[in-house]
Formats: C-alpha cells, structure tokens, sequence
C-alpha cells in the first residue's frame, strides 16, 4: 500500500461556506484553524452533532494511547486509500509520538511487522475489519482480549469501525488536503 496521496477523481463535494459552517458551529467558528473535515461535517448539517460526538469520544477517550488510536487511523487509511486521512494524521501521528519508521511500516503493503507488537496487533485488527470477512479472526480477537482487555477491546474495535466510515465520507465527499502547518501540534481534529 502506498501512502495514499490525492484523491483519484474531478468531482467534489464543495465544502460548505464560512456563514453555513458559522450557522451550524457557532461564534467560535475559526475558518483559519478549522480543519476541513470538521468544516465538511458541518455541511451535513443536524448530522454535524453526532459526528462531531464520536469525533470527541474517539479522540477523548479514557486509557487510548494517542499512538495506537494513530496507528489504526494511519492503517486504515493506507489500506482504504484515503488520502485527507493520511496526510493529516501522518502530522498528527508523529505529534502522538510515533517515529517515522513506525509510521512507514503501518503503509506496508502486506502484513505490518518490525514495530511494536500492540501496533502490529492494532494494524492486523484493521487489515482483517476491512477485508472482504469484515470480521476479526478469533486468534486476532483472543490477541487483543489477552493484552487490551474486554473494555478496551471494545473501544479499539469502536475506533477501527469509526475510521472506515470516516475514511468512506472523505473519499466520496473528497475533503481538501490541510496544509501541515494548520495542523501544527495537533493530534486531534478539534484542536
């Protein structure tokens, strides 16, 4: 899988204006600092709360390393080809810590090896959800069981079928690239 790196298309969704944006968001809305992805889901308007909702439960979530919840994002992207994921949460994932060969290895083309065994787990997790299966294997399951837990299995699952939908939206919506320094410190969409 190569990084994905432009979307493969003419046709876009055009991103909402800064008065829809404002309507739906509200006086703090900063169009300089909002990513394009909030800024998109603003457009989907009464549906903005609920994805902006999960945005924050998946980003804030008690006990998720920043770095596994990049691995999976990173992943996910590399195996759904989802270029605005990639390039944003490349940034992001070395501002949660992650080395660039750690990063280069989640856009392996086969199987992730060579990095740590949680992100290897987390990058098998994601290869097997996103298979023609759409299930995990019960040896990836019983894996995950034994080092995450029941609970944080659960939000590890939750996490890696949250970005196949957002990925999904991004690719057929064809959200902007950011530019990295609108990014910046960021390891969170919401700032």
């Amino acid at each position: 899988m190569a990084r994905p790196a432009t979307y493969d298309a003419h046709i876009s969704v055009p991103l909402p204006t800064d008065d829809e944006i404002r309507r739906v968001i509200g006086d703090d809305y900063d169009p300089a600092t909002t990513l394009n992805v909030v800024k998109m889901f603003a457009g989907t308007a009464d549906i903005h709360p609920g994805l902006i909702g999960m945005v924050r439960a998946i980003f804030g979530t008690e006990g998720i390393d920043a770095r596994h919840r990049e691995v999976i994002i990173l992943r996910a992207a590399a195996v759904l080809n989802a270029p605005y994921e990639w390039q944003a949460n490349e940034q992001m994932a070395r501002n949660a810590g992650l080395s660039a060969h750690e990063i280069d290895a989640v856009a392996a083309d086969d199987a992730v090896t060579g990095i740590d065994e949680e992100f290897v787990l987390l990058c098998t997790a994601v290869d097997e959800m996103y298979s023609p299966a759409a299930t995990l294997t019960d040896e990836t399951l019983a894996t995950m069981l034994e080092t995450f837990g029941a609970l944080f299995t659960r939000k590890y699952i939750a996490t890696i079928a949250w970005f196949s939908l957002l990925s999904l939206f991004l690719n057929a919506t064809r959200v902007p690239l950011e530019t990295t320094d609108k990014i910046g410190n960021r390891t969170s969409p919401l700032g």
